[in-house]
């Protein structure tokens, strides 16, 4: 709607005697239509990423190190991109367009995903964190501007809207996880089912929005908010008044504060040349893919770009600005643990964890995402009046020390995953197998987790033996000869249907092969000729089995008896809930002062600038996890879980030491 025609919406007259208008009661309408926007979108995004990592595994076949690097790149872009979508919404489209665009990208992304070759797979994901970085950083920006400056009732409407966010992420991994276990052409492949769910969501986010958006800029007029939401350009004289600022003039702190003060854009500047220069010689030596190289370069960029920043800014304005990037540091901390929510932990409830009986449900695999959103639900109000109940008392509890408590709740989340995967760990499974065949080295295979005793010519595991780990096991067993003849089946296969089926012969089969398919994609299998008959192409499942038929009988059977059997060991679901809910309680400790925090600490003239690197924490925490989430299966779960506790222990030490410095940088600001 243009300027021109919100002109014309009716806006609340003055009093006739000229006092200030009653405050209105009750909530504008446009934010229930928000509310509802935003609840279907991150139903989308939440119910599709409870099943990414799943679906690279189980039924892509990617080995735990790929699908980790997927999640990684897709999850720390789409937290990278609102950045830009910030930037040309503010500049040339405006929120209302800006969100339109956003909401038609993800909706396609999200259908996209229902195919299944490579391309139009990674082509999903790339709508998705376009989509994404047009969408996520301007809706939340239209709640505000519901309301007048000073409205009372702004805090209310963004505790509505984030209620929301949750209600969303809460009933996704629900619908989708159920989705993928009972739909689709096989028990637990229903993935594409699960997708198509939230893409439906997607399309009723961007319905919902197209229906309201009429009402929502009739609101955003009456609160006199319109001209901020059209594309605009900052005015020099504007932008020269807001270089004026008052901190500038305080004197900064000394002690070790000043010294941090003093020090800490220079250390920017070393990162910035240190980390790059390190990738680029692991990638020149071959021990880094070149892709790799990418993200950390661009986060080293930008922090030189804020360590140069910061030495623009001046005396108690550079003390209260430091704060923001020391903090930032803990915050990667806190969030690359936390995040491993959708990795790492989704695997250890896929594989390792039992279903969890609670009365007439059962809770396993993708539910367990769905307790974090419960959980800030029912606690959310209660942290809030405790803040309120200490300040109100004269104990209001610093932002520094907040983000201290989440550094110890989020160490005793994974210490609690620790303790879990130790008593998985402790399980040993064992079936006979007479020897190991040729070839095969047991300490490279699953963490290190098999075993083989000669005396009793036992093989063994310990915990529980995953899919993609039997994979993994099988693979290197299987003759070279055999292997090609596979491939050359998959090309053959390529565009086979019932109407043109394609026919392929094995020339040389194992010594006791069994062709392992049947139905599907298989129409005939004559096993005196070899030959096989093709109605459609080899799945990567399909493939899987194909490849795993051709190791030796014996080393198979023990393997899938092995898996099986293993299955012993799977630990209660009580482990998971207990992580996610002391990491629920440290997420209500960090996550909703820090927003207010830069809010209240960055200069004027680059408040926006330092919310969007504030926000950039979360893609350095996802990259950062994603990449310790590619050691899953290379290293024990035990010792997985550890490298969290460790990094959150240091992280809440090194934060209680810098307490006092940093109340002293903060200033008066709590």
């Amino acid at each position: 709607m243009s300027t021109s025609t919100a002109q014309q919406l009716p806006l609340e007259p003055p009093s006739s005697d000229g006092a200030a208008p009653a405050a209105p009661k009750g909530h504008p309408k446009g934010l229930y239509y928000l509310f509802a926007t935003e609840m279907w979108e991150r139903f989308s995004y939440y119910g599709m990423r409870a099943l990414l990592v799943l679906y690279l595994l189980n039924y892509l076949q990617f080995q735990p190190a790929d699908s980790s690097s997927v999640f990684k790149w897709y999850t720390s872009l789409v937290y990278l991109t609102p950045l830009l979508g910030g930037f040309l919404a503010d500049r040339y489209l405006g929120l209302r367009a800006s969100i339109i665009v956003g909401a038609v990208l993800m909706a396609i992304g999200h259908f996209l995903m229902a195919f299944e070759p490579l391309p139009i797979f990674y082509a999903a994901l790339a709508f998705l964190i376009a989509g994404n970085g047009f969408f996520k950083p301007n809706i939340s920006t239209l709640v505000g501007k519901l309301y007048k400056q000073g409205d009372a009732r702004r805090d209310g409407a963004f505790t509505i809207f984030y209620m929301g966010i949750n209600i969303g992420a809460f009933l996704s991994p629900l619908i989708c996880g159920w989705l993928r276990r009972n739909m689709g052409p096989a028990p637990g492949m229903g993935y594409h089912w699960g997708f198509g769910a939230a893409g439906v969501g997607m399309v009723l986010s961007l319905i919902i929005f197209l229906v309201g958006q009429k009402q929502v800029l009739r609101d955003v007029a009456a609160a006199g908010n319109l001209d901020e939401i059209v594309p605009k350009k900052k005015d020099a004289s504007v932008a020269q008044a807001a270089a004026e600022e008052p901190d500038e003039q305080v004197p900064s702190t000394g002690g070790f504060g000043g010294l941090i003060a003093k020090v800490f854009p220079w250390l920017l500047f070393a990162l910035a040349v240190v980390v790059p220069v390190r990738f680029i010689t692991q990638a020149v030596a071959g021990h880094e893919s070149w892709t790799n190289v990418i993200m950390p370069t661009v986060f080293s960029a930008i922090g030189a770009w804020m360590g140069w920043t910061l030495l623009t800014i001046k005396n108690a304005a550079r003390d209260k600005s430091t704060v923001i990037f020391v903090l930032f540091t803990f915050v990667v901390l806190f969030w690359m643990a936390f995040e491993q929510a959708g990795n790492a932990l989704n695997i250890w409830a896929a594989y390792n964890t039992a279903p969890l009986s609670l009365g007439l449900f059962s809770v396993e695999g993708e539910d367990y995402q769905a307790a974090n959103a419960l959980f800030i639900v029912a606690f959310a109000p209660l942290f809030a009046m405790m803040w309120t109940g200490l300040a109100r008392r004269g104990l209001e509890i610093s932002t520094a020390a907040k983000m201290l408590a989440a550094m110890v709740l989020i160490t005793a989340s994974f210490g609690a995953m620790v303790a879990g995967a130790a008593a998985e760990n402790a399980t040993v499974t064992r079936v006979p197998l007479a020897s190991l065949p040729p070839g095969v080295q047991l300490e490279t295979l699953n963490a290190g987790r098999f075993g083989y005793e000669p005396g009793t010519q036992e093989l063994t595991v310990r915990g529980v033996l995953a899919p993609f780990a039997v994979t993994n096991a099988l693979r290197p067993t299987v003759d070279k000869t055999y292997m090609s003849q596979v491939e050359a089946l998959e090309a053959a296969a390529r565009n086979a249907s019932p109407e043109r089926p394609a026919t392929f012969q094995f020339t040389d089969l194992p010594q006791g092969y069994t062709f392992p398919l049947q139905g599907g994609a298989v129409s005939a299998w004559d096993a005196s000729s070899r030959t096989v008959t093709m109605v459609a192409g080899l799945s990567p499942l399909t493939k899987a089995q194909l490849v795993g038929a051709g190791a030796p009988p014996a080393w198979r059977e023990a393997i899938t008896s092995l898996a099986e059997k293993s299955k012993a060991a799977q630990v209660s679901g009580f482990w998971l809930l207990l992580s996610y809910l002391l990491a629920t309680f440290g997420e209500l400790c960090l996550s909703p002062v820090g927003l207010s925090m830069v809010t209240k600490l960055a200069p004027t003239r680059f408040a926006s600038l330092f919310m969007g690197v504030w926000l950039l924490s979360s893609a350095v925490a996802q990259y950062v996890g994603g990449s310790l989430g590619e050691k899953w299966g290379e290293i024990v779960p035990t010792s997985y879980f550890a490298i969290f506790v460790y990094s959150s222990l240091v992280g809440a030490v090194v934060l209680l030491i810098l307490q006092a410095p940093l109340k002293r940088l903060m200033h008066s600001v709590r």
